[in-house]
């Protein structure tokens, strides 16, 4: 396309910014992975649990090595936030690495609450 100017701009698209199967595979990998050592044990319903996506859609990525769509990508940030996002990453920027692990500590400090409550005969 010609400018004003006469220069030839080029296109802002293309191929370059689609991933490839290598990387779609990496990502799926990475994302099962977090659910899985997020939940250990019923994987699919927990995090049925926390997106509202079905646990049979949720089975199929891990079990068949399908990679979730966009809206459910989306949905698993909403419910993981910056623990995912950088999880699911090659190279998380340093900002968002941060994020993760003050959303991990937290996370851990209410898991350490919960089980001194216990301790303490609060169930």
């Amino acid at each position: 396309m010609n400018t004003a100017s006469g220069k030839i701009m080029g296109k802002s698209y293309g191929r370059s910014a689609q991933l490839g199967d290598v990387d779609r595979t990496a990502v799926q990998e990475r994302t099962t992975d977090f659910l899985r050592t997020l939940y250990p044990q019923k994987t699919a319903d927990n995090v049925a649990a926390d997106t509202g996506i079905a646990a049979n859609t949720i089975a199929k990525w891990l079990d068949r090595g399908s990679a979730p769509t966009s809206w459910a990508f989306l949905r698993l940030l909403e419910a993981y936030g910056a623990e995912f996002a950088c999880a699911v990453m090659a190279k998380p920027p340093a900002w968002l690495d941060r994020a993760a692990r003050d959303q991990r500590n937290d996370r851990l400090q209410a898991q350490i609450a919960k089980l001194q409550s216990q301790i303490d005969g609060g169930l």
